[in-house]
């Protein structure tokens, strides 16, 4: 019977319930760590398969959470509350109390009667996980209309949360914002959620917060309010746009970062041509460069032992391109080919080795830096054609990158 009603609530056509413990054990093989998805301080989600092959979330609070009954019960009415595309579904909750016979201590012969609670919540499942493992380094990640989605999918959640339900979150951060299977966002845990009430509310006792997203005024003086909720908000943008949980990210590297999408670059400019014939030739010479793969190694020096890497040089467009790498480690490097040309939507491999390093370059951090030069050019060139004169700064279509 049960199993028909959550059921009914996973298609929508009924309200979320009051489980049994008995269910939630049943659909998560009795919670064995095989069907564990997630934790953290709050407790284990676990994954429930239902008998028609449906796949639910089930956290199963922690102890200390089982406690408090009221974030318990504040984190339950406030789901029940909403209901939009950007927060996740909740689809029933569990709160089971049981007085179980245990001996007192080292005395068998004494028995008291404790008392042990077992507190659960269901969600719909999401596959993506948390954005919280979604965001890498500079160099890598998401792609840029990706994160936007992601962003603007979170604003309008919030928004849905502030002005048409007078939600709070407190507790907005990576970690709680889930991805479905097409990268959209959905807010989740509300265990510290308040009601709004027009004004800004304090709390005196002890707070819950996370680093790094907490607002300075709930950190300092326990104010609550939507503004809360907002600067938390701005600090998972500039994680999202950087994609750097650093408060300083290297912003060198997440401008080479973007310089590096040129299909992105190429669908963009398509779109404009679309719209109308003004793209312009400094727009194109966007795309006239050469991927680069990687952008960063980081080598381990050890005596009397060569060290190559290879790099990745690719073409995405239609016209060939001549090429020449630098780097001002002179001496400590060899690199094959060193200049040559790439054919139209082709990918050339070139090797770079540390030459044997000396006693004394093993006591030293360096940090050396490659420069690739790439030009357009009209046909396949042999490699003793290509000189540093192809690449002068008076040529419209020559893109140096480091």
């Amino acid at each position: 019977m049960q199993l028909q009603v959550l059921d009914r609530t996973v298609k929508g056509s009924e309200k979320p319930a009051n489980l049994k413990f008995q269910l939630l054990q049943l659909i998560t093989n009795k919670f064995c760590d095989e069907q564990s998805i997630g934790h953290g301080a709050s407790g284990v989600v676990y994954k429930g398969v239902l008998p028609n092959g449906v796949t639910i979330a089930v956290k199963r609070l922690s102890k200390h959470y089982t406690l408090d009954s009221k974030m318990f019960h504040g984190e339950v009415t406030s789901m029940m509350m909403v209901k939009h595309r950007n927060i996740v579904r909740f689809l029933g909750f569990c709160s089971q109390t049981e007085e179980q016979a245990q001996e007192l201590g080292n005395a068998p012969q004494k028995v008291i009667l404790a008392e042990t609670r077992e507190r659960l919540e269901c969600f719909e499942y999401m596959s993506n996980g948390s954005l919280d493992s979604h965001i890498s380094d500079e160099l890598r990640g998401l792609e840029w209309h990706t994160r936007y989605q992601i962003i603007k999918g979170i604003c309008e959640g919030l928004h849905h949360l502030h002005n048409e339900k007078s939600i709070i979150h407190m507790d907005l951060k990576p970690a709680n914002i889930l991805l479905d299977d097409h990268m959209i966002p959905k807010i989740t845990d509300f265990g510290l959620s308040r009601l709004l009430d027009g004004k800004s509310q304090t709390m005196d006792a002890k707070r819950h917060f996370t680093w790094g997203y907490c607002s300075p005024e709930y950190l300092d003086h326990g104010t609550i309010s939507a503004k809360s909720d907002i600067y938390s908000l701005g600090v998972i943008i500039l994680e999202l746009v950087t994609g750097s949980k650093n408060p300083n990210p290297n912003f060198t590297k997440v401008h080479r970062r973007w310089r590096h999408r040129p299909k992105n670059i190429s669908d963009i400019i398509n779109k404009l041509d679309e719209m109308g014939d003004d793209a312009t030739d400094e727009c194109l010479e966007l795309v006239d460069m050469l991927g680069i793969e990687p952008l960063e190694v980081h080598l381990p020096c050890e005596l009397n032992k060569q060290v190559s890497w290879p790099v990745e040089l690719t073409n995405d467009t239609d016209d060939y391109f001549a090429f020449m790498i630098s780097t001002d480690g002179l001496g400590l490097y060899n690199i094959h080919p060193d200049k040559g040309t790439v054919p139209p939507q082709s990918k050339c491999s070139v090797t770079v080795t540390l030459k044997t390093p000396e006693k004394a370059l093993l006591q030293q951090r360096r940090r050396d830096e490659f420069t690739v030069h790439s030009t357009r050019v009209n046909g396949c060139h042999a490699a003793v054609d290509i000189s540093g004169d192809m690449f002068s700064e008076d040529l419209g279509n020559k893109v140096v990158d480091e």
